[in-house]
């Protein structure tokens, strides 16, 4: 069949529509993109994007653009917009998808449509280095968010506004039209004579971003014509700034922290200064900004604790806890699960392989089990007809491993092997009665050659 696509490259056009070809022929060259996800509202600045991208596709051989319209239903124009954009796709030959999303009217409206839409368009990339997904953010959206930024108090990340390019998993969001006013993608929206639908709702001053377009932005244009621009310049300059601080607390981060902890002696020894950065790029981590405030009571609660102390705090649900010298995250299942999980008993069977919670396999015979190189292997002192229970969270029942000369409580053992509070009741153990044999991963009350009977635990599988 022949290409039905309308040759866009020679229609003539103004030196806007070529300053804005290049624009995107650069930053798409730059990242070495082929494949492109234009996140599609079928508003004036990604209508005209949808536009210039056909043209981009169209210049050279390999590339594929495809659209996203993310249908919110809040507005009863939801569905003649969707139509809008499938017409618009369907004229020019790009494929389109469709996806509905729904919001809870009684959140922050703008914050979770903004999340969701992004949810619903980043998951439309496929894991490459050459995709992309295009916004069509401009410089008049770069001022409105740096005054967001400054009403709320935000920091220097905040501050730096929209990012041009910004890497997601192998792939990319990029935002060509960040250095263009909203003024210059209307111009060249009518050079190309296009039309656009407009959302009712960019009308209404209740939302704070609506209230700087319509209240703010037009004085401060009349009085600095050029504001969004030179704006748009300067936020550029501090997100590289930015990304270079980021770089070299990244450095800093690496040697003080593991998975899942933070050195408190590391963070000690840096500034004061230092430590808030590290702390906030650490807890950025796990999705959590922590306020000035907060992130001063955990340092006087949690950084500057007594050495033996286990105090934790709360953080949107997560519990961050100080042990041994370590700052822990829990998330909030893992505190749910802290606060709840009772302890438990299940009778162990020789022969019978049980699976634990991070997928170790374990078995208890007369004989090693053949689990591999990497396997753990326990002695016990009871043969296999002895009547055994595999427990969770025994914490008063006294174990003594062999070497030891005391009788004491599991909950003063795990003390001393330093297993923090939390991953406690997840270690097993193997007991008699009421009194522990042998504590997997730390201890047996006997040694090798008094062993009548073998517990056999296999590595945890690695994950992919």
């Amino acid at each position: 069949m022949p290409d039905l696509k309308p040759d866009l490259t020679k229609e003539p056009v103004s030196h806007l529509i070529r300053e804005l070809d290049a624009a995107i022929e650069l930053q798409l060259q730059s990242y070495a993109i082929q494949n492109v996800v234009l996140g599609l509202s079928g508003g004036l600045d990604s209508t005209l994007l949808l536009q210039l991208l056909v043209r981009w596709q169209a210049s050279a051989p390999n590339r594929q653009l495809q659209a996203v319209h993310v249908h919110h239903g809040l507005s009863a124009n939801a569905d003649a917009w969707a139509v809008f954009c499938q017409q618009q796709c369907d004229r020019l030959g790009v494929p389109l998808r469709i996806r509905h999303i729904r919001l809870a009217t009684s959140a922050n409206i703008e914050a979770q449509a903004r999340t969701l839409r992004y949810q619903v368009l980043t998951g439309q990339l496929l894991g490459s280095s050459h995709n992309a997904l295009l916004t069509a953010h401009h410089a008049d959206d770069q001022l409105e968010t740096l005054l967001l930024a400054l009403k709320r108090g935000s920091g220097p990340a905040g501050l730096a506004g929209i990012s041009s390019a910004k890497p997601v998993g192998d792939a990319w969001i990029l935002r060509p039209l960040l250095n263009f006013e909203r003024e210059q993608l209307e111009a060249a929206a009518k050079d190309l004579q296009l039309s656009w639908i407009n959302d009712e709702s960019n009308l209404d001053p209740r939302f704070d971003r609506n209230f700087l377009r319509l209240e703010v932005l037009p004085l401060l244009k009349q009085r600095w014509g050029s504001i969004a621009t030179t704006a748009s310049r300067s936020l550029q300059q501090l997100g590289q700034v930015q990304q270079v601080n980021d770089h070299l607390l990244q450095r800093h981060l690496a040697e003080i922290s593991g998975a899942e902890q933070l050195s408190v002696a590391g963070l000690m020894q840096h500034d004061d200064l230092t430590q808030n950065l590290l702390l906030r790029l650490w807890l950025k981590q796990f999705g959590l900004n922590p306020g000035s405030e907060r992130l001063l009571r955990i340092k006087q609660e949690l950084i500057q604790a007594k050495a033996d102390a286990e105090p934790q705090i709360l953080l949107g649900g997560h519990s961050l806890r100080r042990f041994a010298g370590y700052l822990y995250l829990l998330n909030p299942s893992q505190h749910q699960s802290v606060m709840t999980k009772p302890p438990s008993l299940q009778p162990l069977l020789p022969g019978e392989i049980v699976r634990l919670a991070d997928g170790r396999r374990m078995v208890w015979q007369t004989q090693q089990a053949d689990f591999g190189a990497d396997a753990s292997y326990w002695p016990l002192a009871v043969a296999t007809d002895a009547s055994l229970e595999l427990g969770f969270g025994w914490l008063s029942y006294r174990f003594k491993p062999a070497g030891y000369p005391h009788n004491k409580p599991l909950k003063q053992w795990f003390k001393l092997w330093k297993v923090p509070p939390w991953q406690r009741g997840s270690v097993p153990s193997i007991i008699a009665g009421q009194q522990i044999l042998l504590v997997v991963d730390h201890g047996a009350t006997c040694g090798p050659t008094a062993a009548q009977s073998w517990l056999s635990v296999s590595a945890a599988p690695q994950s992919t």
